[in-house]
């Protein structure tokens, strides 16, 4: 065996990175070269940004934004609605109650004398314009206007013509004042009251329509805004529990959410998280962690397509790539912090000595065979 004559084919493959060797994933130095000019590379990669979370002071605030259920409290009003006032679409009820001599909607009793009682006029509807029609009445604008108010306003067109009325005025339909629920089995419409119905009432409407617990997010569409939050964190933590305002549409979404693991973390595998969230440290924790005679502790990244808030207030998609260095101790904090979303990669680069291991398994292995075939090519 002529060793000597390995030494130009040696230098050859270290010199191009070991790149006829198998790889489990990028290497660590190819992905912190990734923003370099190269002419072989796809013009997608002069897009990737590259955090390096040791060093970013602000990274929560980008890459934790969709994740903040703060954000939720902040951008809703959580205020009781006052929703005792007549609006379109209502449905009335009128009663009417009179006495004698002035008598316009009760007849006589056996006598031929006119008698005291109460008259339930039909049920009117507000129309479009706010206006309801009673007899003696006529055409009567009711929109925004309290029960007590409308009463008042009746007593009044009648009182030239009937004696001492009393005017009782009943919304037996409200629906100018609902919410929509929509769920997978079941959508429909909840009016609100005076009591001030908050946000579970609206979910405990859905009943056995509702998905398993913790893969379930609420969206609250306010105002054209969505805000969304994990059901479990509602039902654990009250201030989330919001009052309801009058046309919101409150929409239970079943979105189980996961993420993949590369690189050397024993598997290649998908793994489910709940729609609460998990952090990096938690993540880790689920694959099993890092496997200590192959990965590199500074070499942990996480990919996803992150979006950028750019200056003229337009959103724009980014490939980004956040890198975490693990011996150092402050990342222990850190990645208890970056919270991980839907579809991440987390990938653990390969340490430079498993990189060394498999070149010399290469060269020197009698399986491979390839130091035989040197000494033929030398022969």
């Amino acid at each position: 065996m002529k060793l000597p004559s390995l030494l130009p084919i040696t230098l050859a493959m270290i010199l191009s990175g070991c790149s006829v060797l198998p790889h489990s994933g990028p290497s660590f130095s190819s992905i912190k070269n990734i923003n370099k000019p190269d002419s072989n590379r796809d013009a997608i990669y002069s897009k990737v940004n590259l955090v390096d979370l040791n060093n970013s002071i602000n990274f929560t605030k980008e890459a934790n934004s969709s994740k903040d259920p703060l954000k939720f409290i902040n951008e809703t009003t959580n205020q009781i609605q006052e929703v005792d006032r007549v609006g379109k679409g209502d449905s009335l009820k009128i009663s009417i109650i009179e006495t004698p001599p002035a008598i316009l909607f009760i007849g006589s009793n056996d006598t031929g004398a006119p008698k005291t009682g109460l008259t339930d006029l039909p049920v009117v509807t507000v129309d479009s314009k706010g206006f309801i029609s009673l007899p003696f009445v006529g055409n009567l604008k009711v929109d925004d206007k309290t029960t007590g108010q409308v009463q008042s306003e009746i007593v009044e067109k009648l009182s030239g013509i009937a004696n001492r009325p009393q005017i009782i005025v009943t919304v037996l339909e409200k629906r100018s004042s609902t919410v929509t629920i929509i769920g997978d089995k079941f959508s429909g419409k909840m009016p609100l009251t005076a009591k001030g119905e908050r946000l579970l009432d609206a979910v405990a409407v859905l009943g056995n329509s509702m998905y398993d617990i913790k893969d379930t997010l609420i969206q609250l569409t306010r105002n054209k805004k969505n805000n969304q939050i994990p059901l479990s964190l509602l039902l654990s933590n009250p201030k989330f529990n919001i009052y309801l305002q009058q046309n919101d549409i409150i929409t239970l979404i079943n979105k189980p959410s996961s993420f993949i693991s590369m690189g050397a973390t024993g598997a290649t595998k998908e793994v489910r998280f709940e729609a609460i969230g998990i952090n990096l440290s938690q993540a880790l924790g689920r694959i099993g962690g890092l496997i200590d005679n192959k990965a590199n502790a500074k070499g942990v990244f996480v990919f996803r397509y992150q979006d950028k808030l750019l200056a003229n207030n337009k959103k724009e998609t980014i490939p980004t790539i956040y890198q975490i260095d693990l011996t150092d101790p402050n990342s222990l904090f850190i990645i208890k912090n970056f919270q991980i979303q839907n579809n991440d990669i987390v990938y653990v680069a390969s340490a430079p000595i498993v990189e060394l291991q498999k070149f010399l398994y290469a060269v020197f292995s009698p399986s491979v065979g390839m130091i035989n075939q040197v000494n033929q090519i030398t022969e």
